[in-house]
């Protein structure tokens, strides 16, 4: 990979600048398809928020890294915004590829979010619009993401081979760039780029944040955004360092994945209400993918939310699951998601909070169990068999609690 040192200039409204921990060092460089959808149960889409207007581009990624985690993993979480409302939980090894798991759509294997048997994570964003179009021909980003994964044993080499797709002209993503992460237990890489533009930088704090919206002064200048949906971006943005940071006045604490769920679950931004929030009408999942800095390949994990935040639990699935529950992989649990969804019937903050810190923490137990294990000498196997049993309990206890059956 070629690298070079570039500076950043963010070209970008002075609200942005509040609170920025991380933006980039090392840097590699060069220089669906239906009208707008009608919601399922309430008749044609109201235009109503900034942002809301059909473009069904709202996804917003953040990543947390060692130094605000107590050293021991790295969390990357993603927000995805889209019309799917199926959503299935994929793991796959093919021969001759590395294995891997992610959320995904109903339609075909692809990868949303998610992380490889390396423990290597990659999710991806919608970016700017650009002349740089790509429309006919070519993988769609979902599809370059499951590539990513099944090729890549570092994030370094994730970012290469995103690299090599978009610099073959075998990227497509109509009218709009994209944003990329890729993360493994040692670094983190911010990709942006359209069509005819790559850059990447390497994360050199311990947290940066994406909406929609390009920071690198390399695709800055070629970005086609209006005022008015560039400040939504940042708003988002910002609405989630506020909440982990405290608006920037303080950092009280290791960051956890209930403080990420808690952001993911902003529906409202209070500072400008306009604004399409974190978890709006179009969200259609979660998830915070854990990347454990001792044993990577073992203790990882995927916190999910089968759809909509705000109306399911998010389930800790640990990398070394035995058995994935057949309602996740052919997405009955997410029809069960949106079927509440569209009730309008969020699930009782105080109990659903409860019960994710209870089911978290049987999770994180059962790690601490198998990292003890495995320092002694212990196998995958015994490890795996600790993990799936905590699944096991979680899972039986969050399905009597939705009442899925």
């Amino acid at each position: 990979m070629k690298q070079k040192f570039s500076g950043i200039l963010l070209l970008t409204l002075g609200c942005f600048f509040l609170g920025t921990a991380a933006d980039a060092g090392t840097a590699v460089t060069n220089t669906q398809n239906t009208p707008e959808t009608k919601e399922r149960t309430q008749g044609k889409m109201k235009k109503h928020l900034i942002g809301d207007d059909g473009d069904r581009h709202e996804c917003t990624s953040w990543i947390v890294l060692p130094g605000l985690t107590e050293g021991k993993s790295v969390m990357l979480h993603k927000n995805r915004d889209a019309d799917a409302v199926k959503l299935k939980f994929y793991r796959e090894a093919l021969p001759g590829k590395i294995g891997w798991m992610a959320l995904g759509n109903a339609e075909r294997v692809t990868a949303n979010m998610g992380i490889n048997d390396k423990g290597v994570a990659v999710v991806m964003n919608s970016g700017d619009p650009s002349d740089g179009t790509s429309e006919t021909t070519g993988f769609f980003t979902p599809e370059i993401a499951k590539i990513a994964l099944e090729e890549s044993a570092t994030a370094a080499q994730a970012v290469e081979k995103i690299r090599e797709i978009v610099e073959s002209k075998r990227y497509r993503h109509g009218k709009k760039g994209s944003i990329w992460f890729a993360a493994d237990a040692r670094e983190a890489w911010i990709v942006e780029n359209d069509a005819v533009r790559f850059t990447a930088h390497k994360v050199e704090g311990a947290f940066d944040i994406r909406a929609n919206t390009w920071h690198f002064a390399e695709m800055v200048p070629f970005s086609q955004l209006t005022p008015e949906r560039q400040t939504n971006y940042y708003r988002r943005e910002f609405a989630v360092r506020n909440l982990l940071f405290a608006g920037g006045t303080k950092y009280t604490g290791p960051v956890t994945v209930e403080m990420i769920a808690d952001a993911s679950r902003i529906h409202i931004i209070p500072e400008d209400p306009a604004c399409y929030p974190l978890c709006g009408k179009r969200t259609n999942s979660a998830a915070t993918i854990v990347i454990d800095c001792e044993f990577p390949e073992n203790l990882s994990a995927m916190y999910v939310a089968f759809g909509p935040p705000r109306y399911t639990l998010y389930l800790p699935l640990p990398c070394l699951l035995k058995e994935i529950p057949e309602a996740l992989t052919a997405g009955r649990f997410s029809d069960a998601v949106f079927a509440r969804r569209d009730t309008g019937a969020e699930l009782p903050e105080a109990e659903r909070d409860a019960l994710e810190r209870k089911m978290n923490q049987r999770h994180r137990d059962a790690v601490e169990k198998a990292r003890a294990l495995l320092r002694a000498g212990g196998g995958r196997e015994e490890a795996a068999a600790l993990l799936s049993g905590a699944f096991r309990e979680n899972w039986e206890e969050a399905c009597a609690y939705l009442g899925f059956k």
